[in-house]
């Protein structure tokens, strides 16, 4: 598909001699960098985004879960950080007919449904695109197949459709946890005895939850090679509760700052405000805190502190969580730390701190969380080709704050990877308001590119 400038033509600009912009993917995550880049790179450019799925679902990228909630409040999922309010805004106007109209500000505490959100998405990226009559925009469901960059700095893009190499003077990957979804292996429409579910993030709980209540399953076990769950948000959703009441400079190293984190929560918790806003300063202090540990100090957090982490800062909506709580009073979801080693004729084979032995099941869900799509053929042509280069943790690709990949400063267009694949340098990238705030600040970026350019060729 090919959306067409609201205008004749770009400002009368002739299409050749616009710079040229690539996003690969059409997830959360390009969506947020293509209304950033329309929005706020003033200069007239040709934006081609590329993605072999014919529909845009955002909300799949942030925790849109079988049950369709999105795991972030509506305060938090403004897709612009100039507008914070915005998405409350859109509630109460173009997406009521959608939704239960919102009643005062408590209101932007609640959690809303994936399809709602993606809603919202498309049509900001639709008002954004008819306001800017001297950008062309253009879909391509294709396949990107390799990137490479040409003796003259231009980034050119191959892909499926084998139409020839394309030069763009920016290029934005943005394919997350990989273009397409990883199949399951789906439980039976009749009822399960007994279902296994793998993972223990948000997306497994909600599976869990939603394979009982919907009578498919009458006992659900999760597993999870940490044996944590996610913790609850708090009832009304809390701001940054600053650390700084224990009256200390925030530590360096990664055991003074859990130290830290223990003796802020210890004072919240005797103020009544809850552990919550304590977290949620911490990852305020995170970039920082992450940019100042050694590498095998990063591994340490990756082995043994990252799922606690994770379990604290990927929250269950409050009724969920209860409802995970009501489920294991009674038995119907138990928890188990263990790997999956395979399946087996009558359920699946488990390395346990115990030993080896078979959960006896009659279904198995795969919910665990899919790594950065860092392996696809793309990514490792990328690698190959010195273009992209792995973190030290193997998470995803080594980028700076805004997405740009490192090494690349300076030689010609502009490579970045932008969201999830940024994981292994940027804490909570995989976040939506962590997204769309690295989103506007690479289309700033590419902005000031646009303009020195053009100021270059008046003085020439």
């Amino acid at each position: 598909m090919t959306l067409v400038p609201a205008s004749p033509s770009p400002s009368r600009i002739a299409i050749d001699r616009l710079p040229r912009i690539a996003i690969v993917g059409r997830g959360l995550t390009g969506i947020a960098t293509a209304i950033a880049l329309l929005k706020a790179c003033r200069q007239p450019f040709h934006l081609v985004i590329y993605d072999p799925d014919p529909k845009i679902e955002v909300a799949g990228e942030i925790g849109w879960s079988r049950s369709g909630l999105v795991n972030s409040r509506v305060r938090d999922l403004s897709i612009d950080p100039g507008l914070p309010l915005d998405f409350g805004t859109w509630l109460e106007t173009d997406g009521a007919a959608l939704s239960t109209p919102l009643e005062g500000s408590a209101d932007l505490h609640a959690f809303v449904s994936g399809d709602i959100f993606s809603t919202y998405v498309y049509q900001r990226f639709a008002q954004a695109h008819r306001a800017r009559t001297d950008v062309l925009v253009q879909l391509h469901q294709d396949i990107v197949t390799a990137v490479d960059r040409q003796p003259d700095g231009l980034l050119r893009l191959r892909s499926g459709t084998d139409e020839g190499a394309v030069a763009f003077d920016a290029v934005f990957l943005a394919t997350g946890y990989g273009l397409r979804p990883a199949p399951v292996t789906a439980a039976t429409e009749a009822t399960s005895a007994h279902v296994a579910v793998l993972g223990g993030g948000v997306h497994a709980v909600d599976r869990a939850l939603h394979l009982l209540s919907s009578g498919a399953a009458s006992h659900v076990t999760l597993v999870s090679a940490s044996g944590f769950l996610p913790q609850p948000h708090a009832p009304q959703g809390v701001g940054a509760v600053p650390t700084t009441a224990i009256d200390r400079p925030f530590p360096k190293t990664l055991r003074g700052a859990f130290r830290h984190l223990r003796e802020a929560a210890n004072h919240a918790a005797e103020a009544g405000t809850g552990w919550q806003g304590i977290m949620n300063d911490f990852r305020i202090h995170a970039y920082g805190l992450w940019q100042s540990l050694g590498v095998e100090e990063r591994r340490r957090f990756k082995r043994h502190v990252k799922p606690i982490y994770d379990s604290h800062r990927n929250r269950l909506p409050l009724k969920q969580f209860e409802a995970l709580k009501r489920a294991m009073a009674v038995g119907a979801i138990t928890a188990r730390k263990a790997r999956v080693e395979r399946r087996v004729s009558n359920g699946i084979l488990l390395s346990t701190p115990a030993g080896v032995e078979v959960l006896a099941v009659t279904s198995v869900i795969d919910c665990r969380l899919r790594p950065a799509a860092v392996d696809s053929p793309l990514m490792r042509g990328l690698i190959r080709d010195g273009l992209l280069t792995r973190d030290e943790l193997d998470l995803g690709i080594a980028v700076d704050t805004t997405g740009q990949v490192l090494g690349t400063e300076g030689k010609g267009a502009a490579l970045f990877a932008m969201g999830p694949l940024g994981l292994g340098s940027l804490p909570d990238i995989d976040l939506a308001p962590q997204i769309v705030q690295q989103a506007f600040a690479a289309a700033g970026t590419i902005h000031d590119r646009l303009l020195s350019r053009k100021a270059a060729v008046v003085t020439a």
